[in-house]
């Protein structure tokens, strides 16, 4: 009986040891496997960073088209104040222009077509600008281009806002409300005959001004507005002194004349 019990105690035993030589055979295989599926997940985050990088690079903003012309023009005209703005509602995709320079003047003509042209084409020429911008180049007699109005007095005066009053005088079918403000004179023009608005001109521009602010000047300067719009009327005129140059831009549209204005750079 003894030798059989101790038979028994020693089989249990050799049982015991080999199962637990399995068990940490077992356990040293599984590690490497979770040391590999470690590395599958740092190699696939490392691809999802890498593909987020590269979509990242490919959805950088491109070059809007001012941008795109405006970089062009500083190349040929590299000391004249150009707008960084194009000052369009819509159309901005097809915005073209062109230049002309000579030794007293450069000018930039903005256009906008049924598709973007190339850079100063010729074929630019036939379409109507929205807007012109000139430089007159070392000017003698700036107040022949600029043509500030000195204020009036002893008129009928019309209530802009608070703090501006503007003077009313009619002549040939037109009506003129004008008023100055530092060095700057403010004249809007409206058609007595076609019966037109222009008070509530006169405060839309001076709400303009108000808004975007005036551009430095060294002497007198002027905006002149005359009422109503046509494609190509280029209604809007304002005249500075920058220097010994003389800045002028004419807009179809007020509002648009201002927002390019205010972007010179």
């Amino acid at each position: 009986m003894k030798n059989k019990l101790g038979l028994t105690a020693v089989t249990l035993l050799a049982a015991l040891s080999l199962a637990a030589c399995a068990n940490n055979g077992n356990q040293s295989s599984s590690q490497p496997q979770k040391q590999s599926s470690s590395k599958v997940q740092k190699t696939e985050s490392s691809s999802k960073e890498n593909s987020s990088s590269k979509e990242s690079s490919s959805q950088a903003p491109k070059q809007s088209r001012i941008d795109s012309l405006t970089a062009k023009l500083h190349k040929v005209l590299p000391n004249m104040l150009l707008p960084t703005k194009d000052g369009l509602g819509q159309g901005s995709e097809n915005l073209n222009a062109r230049y002309t320079t000579a030794s007293d003047k450069d000018v930039v003509y903005y256009s906008v077509g049924n598709s973007p042209v190339a850079f100063n084409a010729a074929s630019l020429q036939n379409e109507k600008p929205y807007a012109v911008l000139t430089e007159y180049k070392n000017v003698s007699d700036a107040d022949s281009i600029i043509n500030y109005m000195p204020a009036q007095t002893g008129l009928p005066t019309v209530k802009l806002d608070a703090n501006t009053t503007a003077t009313s005088e009619g002549a040939a079918g037109q009506k003129y409300l004008q008023w100055n403000k530092g060095k700057w004179s403010y004249v809007v023009q409206a058609s007595s005959v076609l019966k037109q608005d222009g008070t509530k001109k006169a405060k839309e521009l001076l709400n303009l001004v108000n808004e975007y602010g005036m551009p430095a000047t060294t002497t007198n300067s002027s905006v002149h507005v005359i009422v109503g719009d046509s494609v190509g009327s280029l209604n809007t005129v304002i005249s500075w002194q920058n220097g010994n140059n003389v800045y002028q831009l004419k807009a179809h549209d007020t509002e648009t004349a201002f927002k390019m204005l205010s972007s010179l750079q």
